[in-house]
Order: structure tokens, then sequence, then C-alpha cells
């Protein structure tokens, strides 16, 4: 996690920038497993430290105001441990930020005395010109006062609001994750396996990138994805990957040789000898042939095709809603089941989001005819050959993730 802190010269920032430190105290609790300000605070007390009490921590956390170097250093300790690097990241930023509030400060002391001169010559004004005009002013003043109070209030409530819901998803992503931990014999029996190389096959919406990212934790084995294998190939320079972009650039097909050729440099290297999910291959028979051939002359074979089965409606649904971040794609929301906390903006950079132009309706419907014109005929080429198991992609991830492995499981016996 960045410790950077950008501060402005403006002195009306000060107020935006402890709203930044404070709302990073918490990304880092939150990056730490998120425990509770009582549970920071009996951590402190047990140290010998009693003034992290869970309502300053609350403080701190939330942007009531600046707390001591002391107090955010202790703070920062019993979050992550103990890390030098870190307390000195936060210390210097600390520094920055009271500076910042200093300069505010001398600049109000400043600028203070012509308008306490004004304001001064105002109130004598208003005395003189009779007690139901000073009246009316101080009915003015304490009316804004009071709407000021009320939007900071507002304002305070709706950023407590967001701070509790970022919580809540953490812990849910723990107990998830906790879940995953507890090993079930239908998972022991597949990572006990002499090889694992699995297809993932499936419409466009399926699910595919989704479950492969899930199973590659659960089974051990990495996801290779054409797609992944394909930038690779361009960002090192490599002959097959920039005449594949040439091609693409015409508007025409890139070859099946082609393809095959970039993959086969992938599977050649050691971490997937043992297993591998191949997600974006084989698109058609022809590559399902080549890539037989291509592991057989390595002694090696696919051991079967996982084929995730949904509805065109449910793929409709995931891929009209889907939305990526402008500025890096690898940031991907969906606006029905992972919404961001802000409307049309990334969590993570604050680009903003937009669709694939591949997921218009229009052309997800497309797709998926298209999809089925070549690859069932390989979902039908696995399945007689007896190396087929089918799955529904309907439900939550981690439902359909239980299912393919069930599946995968009683597949293999």
């Amino acid at each position: 996690m960045s410790t950077e802190l950008e501060l402005s010269s403006s002195d009306d920032d000060y107020e935006r920038s402890l709203a930044d430190f404070a709302a990073a105290l918490m990304d880092l609790r939150i990056s730490c497993g998120a425990p509770t300000y009582k549970e920071i605070s009996q951590r402190a007390k047990a140290a010998g430290r009693t003034q992290l009490s869970p309502s300053a921590i609350s403080e701190a956390l939330n942007g009531v105001r600046l707390p001591s170097m002391e107090f955010t250093l202790e703070l920062v300790r019993q979050i992550v441990g103990h890390d030098p690097q870190m307390r000195d990241a936060w210390r210097d930023r600390w520094t920055r930020l009271k500076k910042l509030q200093h300069r505010g400060s001398r600049r109000r002391s400043r600028d203070s005395g012509p308008a306490l001169a004004d304001q001064s010559a105002q109130t004598s004004n208003q005395l003189r010109e009779g007690g139901e005009g000073n009246k009316a002013a101080r009915q003015e003043a304490a009316d804004i006062v009071a709407q000021a109070r009320r939007d900071a209030e507002s304002l305070l409530a709706e950023a407590r609001e967001q701070a509790d819901e970022i919580l809540r998803n953490a812990k849910q992503a723990s107990k998830e994750a906790a879940r995953r931990n507890a090993i079930s014999p239908a998972v022991a029996r597949l990572m006990t396996r002499e090889s694992l190389r699995i297809v993932m096959l499936g419409r466009p919406g399926a699910g595919k990138g989704t479950q492969g990212m899930y199973l590659k934790e659960i089974l051990g084995i990495p996801k290779v994805h054409i797609g992944d294998v394909w930038r690779e190939n361009i960002m090192n320079g490599e002959a097959s990957g920039l005449l594949a972009s040439e091609i693409m650039d015409r508007g025409d097909l890139i070859p099946d040789e082609l393809f095959m050729n970039m993959l086969s440099t992938r599977l050649n290297r050691p971490d997937v000898a043992d297993g591998f999910l191949l997600d974006g291959v084989p698109r058609n028979v022809n590559q399902s042939g080549m890539l037989d051939a291509m592991l057989n002359e390595r002694g090696n074979s696919i051991n079967v095709g996982l084929y995730f089965d949904v509805p065109l409606t449910e793929a409709t649904t995931r891929l009209a809603g889907r939305r990526i971040c402008s500025k890096d794609s690898s940031h991907v929301y969906h606006m029905l089941y992972s919404p961001p906390l802000r409307y049309n903006a990334c969590d993570i950079c604050e680009g903003a989001l937009v669709s694939r132009s591949d997921d218009s309706r229009q052309v997800i419907k497309n797709r998926w005819y298209a999809w089925g014109v070549q690859t069932d005929a390989v979902v039908a080429a696995y399945g007689a050959a007896g190396r087929l198991v089918t799955v529904s992609g309907v439900g939550s991830v981690e439902e359909v993730t239980d299912r393919a492995v069930g599946s995968l499981a009683a597949f293999f016996g």
C-alpha cells in the first residue's frame, strides 16, 4: 500500500488532506484483516499504551481531527506490527500534514486582523441602527452555523456508512477465505493427482474467467489464458505476438498455427508441468487437435474439458452489467453483483468506469451464437472421448465453484 500523501500548498486543502489521511489509515486497517477498534485498543493496552481508546481510534480513522504523531505511529504499529519502514513513512506523512495545518492557522491569524476590524465596525453600525437589526443579524448567523453543522454531520455519517460497508465486505471476504482454506475431501483428491490439465469451456458470460481465478487457488495449478499469453508475447517483443497484432490490425483472423505456437511456448514452462487451467483455447476442432498433438509429443494430454453451461439471459445480465476502469482494465466491476462504492468511479484509482465495446446486448447475442458455430463441436468432441464434465454456471461464484470441484472429483473417482 502506498503511503504517499500529496499535500497542496493551498491552506484550503487541509481538511481534504486530513480526510485522505484518515481514509489511508482505514484502508491500512482493512488490508491487515480489519481488526475492530476494541481489538486494536486491547492490544495497545496489553503493551502498556492505554491512549488508544476505541473512541480515539474511531475519531482518527473517520477524520474528526488530526491525532498526535505518537498516537498515529502507535496506531500503525498495532495494526501492521513492528515495521520500521512503515513507521517512517507514516511519520513523514503526519509531519507534512501537520505543516499544512500550521500554514492554514498562520494564514487565518494573519487575515483575522482586518476581518476583526471590519466585524467590529459592522457591529457598531448594527448597534446604532437599533436592536431589531442586531437581532436579525444574530439569527442569520445562527442559521448559517446550524446549517453548516447539519451538513458536516451528514458528510460524517456518509463517510462512516461507507467505512462500515468496506469493513463488512472485508469480513465477508475473510470468512470466505477461511472456508476455502479448509480442504474438502473432493479438493484433496484432486490435489493428489499426478497431473491435472483442464480445458475450461463455455460461451461468453459463462464465468470461465472468474471460476478460473478461484479454481487455480483451490487446486494449486496455474491459469493460462491465451489473451494473457498473447499480451506477454507483445510486451516481450516476440515475433509471434507482433505478427498476431499486425494481422488483427488488418482486420484478419489470426491463423490457428500462430495461436498454438504462442501457447506451445507458454506450456513449455516448468510451472505447468503437472497441470493447468486453460482458458480461451481451443476455439475450434482444428485447435483442439493441434493441442492434443502438442501435448502428446511431450507425453501428456488434456485430462478433462470443464464446460460451464449458462443460458443467454444469464450471460447477457453478466456481460451487460460489466464495467472496467478506463485507467486500468484489470479493475473490473459489475453494476449488479459487485458495484463500485461511488457511481461510475473506480474504488482503487478513481478512474471513470466504462463498458467494453463488446458488452452491448446485440454484440453479446452475436458472440453467443458465433461461439456455438465453432466451439460446440469442441464440447461434443470432448464428450465423445469421455473427457467432458458439464456444470451449471448459474448461481453465486461460490456455488458454481463448489459444483465444479465436486463434479471434477466425481469424474476422476
